[in-house]
């Protein structure tokens, strides 16, 4: 049997709600709910069903329960969500183009790129029964048709991949203070950081954290790569607040120190490494060479490397020294001759 992920699940069960007027038993919901189908009855299926009601009201789903006079078992008790609890506000209409843009954009910004009022919002939209036209049409329950809107046609995600992305995100979605070690470039150990989150963004395909350090008693901006420890949350000792508009200023400075950040390249033509700094946003061709931006030297210096002997640093001079010093480890590591000589003009 395949395995149904529990928002997945959970979804299927908000739909079955949404879609009866008399309200389903728990036996019901059992045989029509993706995740549930097939399972062995017992208490770890009726544990599975507590959690997922228990995540649909976190949300702000409200589930109305009618139980029958002298049922203390719940057994025949049935559940439904009440009209008008999903419905969206009178003035705000979507037609089908724009319910199958919104569809998409939900598609590639999944769970974990999503606050917690998004979240909340984007199941609420989703199970609006005027906006199914551009779900997943195998999850609407009942429903046929000769083709998918186009949304349903593209399986795009985004999913932030460095570990403690989701833990930092809560965090930072609850006002809770964070701790975690932190492990600078050229330092070699990592420092433990208590921090106030302010929010997660995404720059340039990194994840970060922008927040307040407590310690260094200033706003930071944490690369999520470099946090080596698991994050712990913690009731912060003095409420703090987030300054207004904290995500578009952190990413603005970031703008700043990438437009204003270059490494100028040697490359050989037509080589993996030509291709693909070309086609990097801002990339420039100043004679003969290939300017790129960036806005974190280390970071580039790890790309770089990772280009070999198809690419060679003409300036600054610190960028080559970090991409000559990675290779000599790589040539070191594996006991044999690496392109050392190749990273700097």
């Amino acid at each position: 049997m395949a395995r149904i992920e529990a928002e997945e699940r959970q979804f299927s069960l908000l739909l079955a709600l949404v879609d009866t007027r008399t309200g389903f038993t728990k036996q019901e919901l059992f045989e029509r709910v993706a995740g549930y189908q097939g399972q062995r009855p017992g208490d770890a299926l009726e544990r599975m069903f507590e959690r997922d009601k228990d995540a649909l009201r976190e949300l702000g789903i409200v589930i109305d329960v009618t139980a029958p006079a002298g049922d203390d078992s719940n057994h025949e008790s049935r559940y439904r969500v009440l009209d008008g609890v999903l419905g969206s506000p009178a003035e705000l209409q979507f037609d089908a183009d724009e319910r199958d843009l919104l569809d998409l954009a939900l598609r590639v910004w999944h769970e974990g790129g999503l606050t917690e009022e998004s979240q909340r919002a984007a199941l609420k939209l989703r199970a609006d029964p005027e906006f199914r036209g551009g779900l997943p049409l195998e999850r609407v329950p009942g429903r046929r048709v000769d083709h998918a809107p186009t949304a349903a046609l593209v399986q795009a995600r985004q999913r932030p991949r460095e570990a403690p992305f989701a833990a930092l995100k809560r965090a930072a979605d609850r006002g809770r203070e964070v701790v975690f070690d932190y492990l600078k470039p050229g330092e070699r150990s990592p420092r433990t950081r208590t921090v106030q989150p302010w929010a997660t963004v995404l720059f340039r395909g990194r994840w970060m954290l922008v927040g307040h350090d407590v310690d260094a008693d200033d706003s930071r901006t944490f690369l999520m790569q470099r946090i080596v420890s698991p994050v712990r949350d913690r009731a912060a000792r003095t409420p703090f607040e987030v300054p207004e508009a904290a995500a578009a200023t952190a990413l603005a400075k970031l703008e700043e120190i990438w437009d204003g950040a270059t490494v100028a390249l040697r490359v050989v033509p037509g080589s993996d490494a030509d291709i693909r700094l070309r086609h990097r946003p801002g990339t420039e061709e100043r004679d003969g060479l290939v300017v790129i931006h960036h806005a974190d030297r280390h970071l580039v210096a790890d790309e770089l490397a990772g280009f070999g002997a198809d690419v060679a640093v003409v300036w600054p001079e610190e960028v080559g020294a970090l991409v000559r010093a990675r290779l000599e480890r790589i040539r070191d590591a594996h006991g044999g001759a690496a392109a050392a000589e190749g990273s700097a003009a």
